[in-house]
């Protein structure tokens, strides 16, 4: 633990300073953590350097709260007898308390990240509640969480975020077409498709506005896609509702959808 910390110029930033070392310089407030889509440490302006075995801890707790200590022993060492895991959890909360100080609040029997410390995984989480967490209005990301970690609790949050995000733009969308603003509802729509390319309800909002605007190629072209991707996922290329769908958009344009077999994808909006 005695490596000498440096100072690293980078592009883009304004350096890099290794968590490593000598803490005499290092924030005490003004940490910000990043978990989407890579993890990073900020200290007022500068870019931490922190151990793997760190950043387990840092992201774990990032995602969970503050937590006894034996559930975060078990999360991040799942395989190892509870003994080992809490000696290494341990050494974890060592290495960040006097490598990144004021960084946890540590007691007997809890751990967790200072409520001083900012974290973009929060502020998505009010996002999609509908506000920053500083009274005003904000929309979601679209960054994946932690990407490349593929550890069961990351899978999960990854998961979970993802449902929160469609959720979301599906609300975004029905409210848009319910008051009449059908380019707002295609772009929300689009949003979800992105997300859940199977999400037959986001579909028929898009394809509902798309008509509303005049946009039936669009809407045929949408429908079509949709198709293509179902047979592809699923070995089938829709449900009975999507005929029903497509009926309409037949109805509203006497044209066949029989042509829109190579139409572009429509959801990169």
């Amino acid at each position: 633990m005695g490596a000498k910390k440096e100072m690293v110029q980078g592009a883009g930033t304004k350096g890099e300073l290794s968590a490593m070392g000598d803490t005499s310089k290092m924030p005490q407030t003004g940490y910000s953590l990043h978990l989407m889509p890579l993890w990073e440490l900020w200290g007022n302006g500068i870019r931490l350097h922190v151990c793997l075995r760190e950043q387990r801890l840092l992201a774990v707790l990032a995602i969970h709260g503050p937590s006894k200590r034996d559930r975060v022993a078990g999360l991040l060492w799942p395989e190892s007898c509870d003994r080992s895991a809490q000696d290494n959890l341990r050494v974890s909360i060592h290495h960040v308390t006097h490598s990144l100080p004021g960084m946890l609040t540590v007691d007997r029997h809890s751990v967790g990240i200072s409520p001083t410390a900012r974290v973009d995984l929060h502020r998505e989480r009010a996002a999609l509640e509908g506000f920053d967490g500083e009274g005003r209005t904000s929309r979601p990301r679209n960054e994946p969480l932690l990407m490349g970690w593929y550890e069961d609790w990351v899978l999960e949050e990854q998961m979970g975020l993802l449902q929160a995000r469609t959720a979301y733009w599906h609300q975004v969308a029905a409210r848009c077409l319910r008051h009449d603003d059908c380019r707002g509802a295609v772009e929300a729509a689009a949003r979800v498709l992105r997300l859940d390319m199977l999400d037959e309800a986001a579909l028929e909002i898009m394809v509902t506005a798309q008509l509303a605007l005049g946009q039936s190629i669009s809407a045929m072209g949408a429908i079509a896609a949709f198709r293509r991707t179902a047979r592809h996922e699923l070995g089938m290329s829709g449900s009975p509702a999507l005929d029903r769908l497509e009926a309409r958009v037949r109805g509203a344009t006497n044209v066949s959808l029989a042509g829109f077999r190579g139409a572009p994808e429509p959801f990169n909006i």
